[in-house]
């Protein structure tokens, strides 16, 4: 971990010039986020160009235990009310490349999809478990201040948030939305859709 750190904030130095507008708030961040928010597998999330509502709502999520996670967890009791809107409303703004007409449900013929890719378009109406894209969006690319981008997303993370869902050590989704769908899903499944949405363009 302490390797993964130093590497995290090397890379981060030699992006000073991107990191010009960051408010001191988020100085800390960006030793894992990357001052391009795009994170490092296996460290952390990509966070740039997430809704800043929802970012502010994540930091506030593990401020009152509803997120749990050993590293975030303190980072969070750091910032303020004011610190919060301003990291969020920077890492928000940081330049994002998504597919440009991302593909709607429909669009997609069912006998040209495979493993996660068709979970995420079809769900399985059988198990009453929704599509990912009915509420993420085409391609996950987010609708909304609600659903994030899954689009580019690092596998590891998708992979570690839906059996955080499963384990009760997240919460605070609308409805509890998300723990009923991730509690429906297999491991392999998990695996599958992680991987779909690690690859679909996000950049």
């Amino acid at each position: 971990m302490k390797k993964s750190l130093l590497l995290a904030s090397a890379l981060a130095m030699n992006m000073l010039p991107a990191v010009a507008d960051m408010p001191p708030q988020a100085a800390v961040c960006v030793s894992c986020h990357q001052a391009s928010g795009l994170g490092m597998p296996n460290l952390a999330p990509s966070i740039a160009g997430m809704p800043a509502p929802y970012l502010a709502a994540q930091l506030q999520h593990f401020k009152a235990g509803e997120r749990q996670n050993p590293l975030m967890q303190p980072m969070a009791m750091m910032l303020d009310d004011a610190g919060i809107k301003a990291t969020s409303e920077w890492f928000a703004s940081l330049p994002l490349e998504l597919p440009e007409e991302p593909a709607f449900r429909g669009q997609k013929s069912p006998q040209d999809m495979t493993g996660g890719e068709k979970l995420a378009y079809q769900g399985d109406w059988q198990r009453d478990l929704p599509s990912c894209v009915a509420c993420h969006g085409p391609e996950g690319v987010g609708v909304g201040d609600s659903f994030p981008r899954l689009a580019g997303q690092h596998a590891d993370y998708i992979e570690s948030q839906l059996k955080a869902w499963q384990t009760g050590t997240r919460s605070g989704d609308t409805h509890g939305l998300m723990g009923s769908v991730a509690n429906k899903l297999t491991t392999e499944e998990i695996t599958a859709v992680a991987s779909y949405f690690a690859g679909v363009g996000a950049k």
